[in-house]
C-alpha cells in the first residue's frame, strides 16, 4: 500500500496545482478525485495506476444492499459513460478493503477469459471496476467503488456461503466449478451477480483462507459451495468432475454445445459483416464506451434471426442456380406440343421444387436470371410438407434436373390459387401447400378449407363413430385412411363417402407407432414399429417396398421429400436418403427416448421424453439451441405458420415464434397432450380422454368433449376430424361453417 500512498501524495499535489478548486462542468457541480485502476499482466502480477479526475456524485442512492448503496456517478474523462458508485455502509470498512475489491474482481476477469476460452454456450465477463479518492473531502478522504452501469435486472446467482438462486441458472454456476476444478481446488470464484452474465463484486476462497478480504471463508467456504451446487449442462459440457451431480439437472437450462457457438459466427453475430458493433468486453468498458448498454438477451434472439434471414437472402442473391422444373408427362407433352402447333398460349403449371437430400445439403438455390421464385413451405403434417414454387415466368427444361435446396419464406396471405373469401384477413394465413402428402405430381388436389373458409369450432360434434379398430397413429388422404394399431396391423378404410373397411395387413411384429404418407407417391405409405423396423408399403399391392433396421423401438418418422427422419428409444434421431434407403446422419444429444420429430425447411425439431425441444440445422447436422419449459415428456410437435407447436405430458401446449426462438404462449390442457394438429381456424388437441380445440389467434379454449377414451391420434381432412384410441373405435367429428 505504501506504493498507493506514495502515488496519493504526488497526485494531489499535481491536483492542487492544476485544479486549485472543484469545477462546474456543463452545469452540474463536480469535485476532485484519485482514480486508480488496476492491470493485471500474464504473470499475474498486479500494477496500479492512477489519473486526477472530477467527478460528480449524486447524493441519494439508487439502490442499497446489505453492505453498500449504490449512487449515480459520472466520471468527466469519460463524460459518455455511465457509473455506478459504490460506497460502504459499515463505518468501519478502511480505504484497503476498496481496492482489494477491484483487485478481487479484476483477477476474476482474468478467470472469466479462461473461462470463455472453453466455448460455453454463453461467455461471461467481470465489468472493470476503479477506486475513486475524494478529496474535496477533510481527511481521511472518502472513498468509493466505480464501476460501468449495466442497466437490466440484478440478480445474485449464489453467496460465498452456500445459497444458491431459484432460478439456478447453469453459467454462474458452473463457473464457480469451474474455478474450483481448474486452480486444483486451491481457489474458489462464488458471490457470482450483475445482469445478465456481467458480473460484480464476487468473492474468491482460497485455501489457506489469506487474502482476498473477510469474505474469504477457506476451507469452510469450500464446504459449503460443495453442499450446495448441482453440476449442470454446462459442467457436464466442460467436463468438469462432477459434484452432487443430478440427472434432472442435466435436463434443463442452457444448452452446452460448440454449434452453438459456430451458428453465432456462422451468421455474423461476432464479425464485422452486418453484425452488432458491440462486444461488450473489459475493452470495451474501460475506453469509456457504455453509453449504449448491452442488448438484452431476447433482444439478441431477434437480431440473430433478422441477421440469419438477411444471410440468407444474399446467399440467394450470390448463387444463382436452375430451379427444378417438374417434366411434362407424355400425354401432357403432347398437349403442349398439339397447342403450341396451334399457336395457342402454353400456360405452365407451378414447379415442383424439392427439399435438400444429403448430396445437395449445403448448397441453397436462388432464382435464376430468367425466372423469379417464391417459396412457400407447407405445414409440417404428420404426413409430411412439400413446397411449392410459382413462376412469374416459363423456366427452362433442365436436361438433368437434381433436388436443391430452398429458403424458408413465410406468406402473409393465401396461395393465389386457393379462393379467398371477403371475410378473410391477410393475417389469416394458410402453410399447407397446394400440392399435399400423397398426392400424385399429375393429380389435381383441392385446396384445404381452412385458408380461406370460418368454422364455427365451438359446434364440433361426434358424426360416427367406427368401432373394432385400435389407433396408435392415423394418416390419409381424400380418398383413404391408414391406421396403425398395437397388434402391429396397418388398417385401410375408404373414407371418399361413408368410411367402409377395405382390408387389414400384418405389418409389424409389435405395435405400430407412427405413420405416414410418402410425398408424391400415390400408393405408398412408411410405417414405423416397436419391433425396431420402418417399413415402405405400396397399398396397391400390399407389400413391402423397402425396409430399414433399426437399433432400437421407433416411435416417430417424419419425411420431407427425400429425407426420412425416425425418432427412437436409442436417443437418437437419424436421418435417411430414401433414394438408396442409407442413413446419412445420426444426431444425438437428447438424453431419454426421442417422441416427436417434424421438419421446417432447414430446420428440424425433436421432442423427448428428457422434457427438451431441439432444434437441429439440416445442412450441418448440429443442435442451435433447445426449447425449455416442459416438465414432462414431448409427445408431439407441429409447425404452422412460422409456430412450432409442442403438447406434452405436463398437461400443457407450448406455442413457440421460431423467428425469435420465444414460448409466445402456454395453453393448459385437461389432461397429458398426446397429439396435436394445427390450422388457421383453431388447434385440436387429444389431451386425456378430451377432444380440445383452441382458438388460434388468443388460444382461448372453444370445446372440450369428452371421448371416453385416451386419444392418441388425430388426423383432418378437410371439415372432418379424425380421433384414434386403443379403446377400439374410430371417431369422426365434424363442426359448422359460419
Amino acid at each position: 500500500m505504501e506504493e498507493k500512498k506514495t502515488g496519493a501524495a504526488a497526485a494531489l499535489a499535481l491536483l492542487n496545482q492544476k485544479f486549485p478548486v472543484a469545477d462546474v462542468i456543463a452545469g452540474t457541480k463536480c469535485e476532485r478525485a484519485i482514480k486508480w485502476e488496476l492491470t493485471i499482466g500474464d504473470d499475474l502480477t498486479p500494477k496500479w495506476t492512477h489519473s486526477i479526475v472530477c467527478v460528480s456524485i449524486e447524493k441519494t442512492p439508487f439502490a442499497k444492499g446489505s453492505c453498500r448503496t449504490a449512487h449515480k456517478l459520472k466520471d468527466w474523462s469519460h463524460p459518455d459513460q455511465g457509473l455506478v458508485g459504490k460506497f460502504s455502509t459499515n463505518k468501519k470498512t478502511t480505504r484497503d478493503s476498496y481496492f482489494t475489491d477491484v483487485l478481487m474482481q479484476t483477477f476474476c476477469a482474468k478467470w472469466a477469459e479462461k473461462f470463455n476460452e472453453a466455448k460455453p454456450p454463453k461467455p461471461i465477463t467481470f465489468l472493470p471496476s476503479y477506486v475513486y479518492e475524494l478529496i474535496d473531502h477533510p481527511p481521511p478522504y472518502p472513498v468509493c467503488g466505480g464501476e460501468p452501469f449495466i442497466e437490466g435486472d440484478y440478480k445474485k446467482h449464489n453467496n460465498n456461503s452456500g445459497y444458491v438462486s431459484s432460478d439456478a441458472r447453469n453459467t454462474p454456476q458452473s463457473f464457480s466449478h469451474f474455478s474450483y476444478e481448474l486452480s486444483n481446488h486451491e481457489l474458489l470464484i462464488v458471490d457470482i451477480q450483475g445482469v445478465n452474465d456481467f458480473y460484480t463484486d464476487p468473492q474468491i476462497h482460497t485455501k489457506n483462507g489469506e487474502g482476498f478480504g473477510e469474505g474469504n471463508l477457506g476451507e469452510t467456504g469450500f464446504h459449503k459451495f460443495l453442499q450446495t451446487h448441482k453440476c449442470n449442462p454446462v459442467c457436464d459440457f466442460l467436463k468438469l468432475k462432477p459434484i452432487n451431480q443430478s440427472k434432472k439437472a442435466l435436463l434443463r437450462g442452457t444448452l452446452p454445445v460448440v454449434q452453438l457457438m459456430d451458428f453465432h459466427d456462422a451468421i455474423g453475430l461476432n464479425g464485422n459483416n452486418g453484425s452488432p458493433q458491440k462486444n461488450y468486453d473489459m475493452n470495451y468498458f474501460r475506453n469509456g464506451g457504455g453509453a449504449q448498454q448491452p442488448i438484452s438477451l431476447d433482444d439478441e434472439e431477434k437480431m440473430l434471426q433478422e441477421q440469419l434471414e438477411r444471410i440468407r437472402a444474399q446467399q440467394q442473391k450470390n448463387k444463382p442456380a436452375p430451379p427444378l422444373v417438374k417434366q411434362p408427362s407424355g400425354n401432357n407433352l403432347n398437349k403442349q406440343s398439339a397447342a403450341a402447333a396451334a399457336g395457342q398460349p402454353i400456360s405452365p403449371k407451378p414447379a415442383i421444387v424439392k427439399t435438400p437430400s444429403q448430396g445437395n445439403v449445403n448448397k441453397p438455390i436462388s432464382p435464376s436470371k430468367e425466372t423469379t421464385t417464391t417459396a412457400v413451405v407447407a405445414a409440417a403434417t404428420p404426413g409430411g410438407s412439400n413446397v411449392k414454387v410459382e413462376s412469374s415466368a416459363p423456366q427452362p427444361q433442365p436436361a438433368h434436373p437434381a433436388p436443391a435446396a430452398v429458403s424458408v419464406q413465410v406468406r402473409n396471405s393465401p396461395p393465389p390459387s386457393q379462393p379467398i373469401s371477403s371475410g378473410s384477413s391477410s393475417s389469416t394465413t394458410s402453410s399447407t401447400s397446394s400440392v399435399q402428402s400423397g398426392s400424385s405430381p399429375d393429380e389435381q388436389v383441392v385446396p384445404d378449407r381452412s385458408a380461406f373458409e370460418k368454422w364455427d369450432l365451438k359446434t364440433i360434434r361426434n358424426h360416427d363413430t367406427i368401432r373394432g379398430l385400435q389407433s396408435e397413429c392415423i394418416t390419409g388422404d381424400s380418398s383413404k385412411l391408414f391406421s396403425g394399431s398395437n397388434d402391429g396391423q396397418i388398417g385401410i378404410w375408404d373414407c371418399s363417402g361413408e368410411i367402409k373397411h377395405i382390408t387389414n395387413i400384418k405389418a409389424h411384429g409389435k405395435s405400430v407407432r407412427s405413420i405416414i404418407k410418402r410425398p408424391n407417391f400415390e400408393s405408398n405409405i412408411l410405417t414405423a414399429g416397436a419391433d425396431s423396423y420402418v417399413k415402405e408399403w405400396d397399398i396397391n399391392t400390399q407389400t413391402v417396398v423397402k425396409e430399414i433396421k433399426e437399433s432400437n423401438e421407433v416411435n416417430t418418422i417424419f419425411i420431407q421429400d427425400n429425407l426420412l427422419y425416425t425418432g427412437c428409444n436409442d436417443k437418437t434421431v437419424k436421418v435417411w436418403d430414401m433414394r438408396n434407403y442409407e442413413c446419412v446422419k445420426t444426431l444425438s444429444g437428447h438424453t431419454r427416448a426421442i417422441k416427436s420429430v417434424c421438419a421446417l425447411g432447414n430446420l428440424l425439431f425433436s421432442g423427448s421424453n428428457d422434457q427438451q425441444i431441439y432444434v437441429w440445422n439440416l445442412q450441418t447436422g448440429t443442435i442451435l439451441t433447445n426449447f425449455q419449459g416442459h416438465e414432462g415428456w414431448v409427445k408431439t410437435l407441429y409447425t404452422h405458420n412460422n409456430m412450432l407447436y409442442s403438447g406434452s405430458h405436463d398437461e400443457t401446449i407450448r406455442v413457440w415464434d421460431l423467428k425469435t426462438t420465444r414460448c409466445v404462449n402456454t395453453i393448459k390442457c385437461k389432461d397429458r397432450v398426446e397429439t396435436l394438429h394445427v390450422t388457421n381456424q383453431g388447434i385440436f388437441a387429444g389431451s386425456g380422454d378430451y377432444l380440445q380445440v383452441f382458438n388460434h389467434e388468443k388460444y382461448e379454449n372453444l370445446a372440450s368433449v369428452n371421448t371416453r377414451s385416451s386419444i392418441l391420434c388425430l388426423w383432418r381432412n378437410q371439415n372432418q376430424l379424425f380421433t384414434g384410441s386403443l379403446a377400439s373405435n374410430l371417431k369422426v367429428w365434424t363442426w359448422d361453417n359460419m
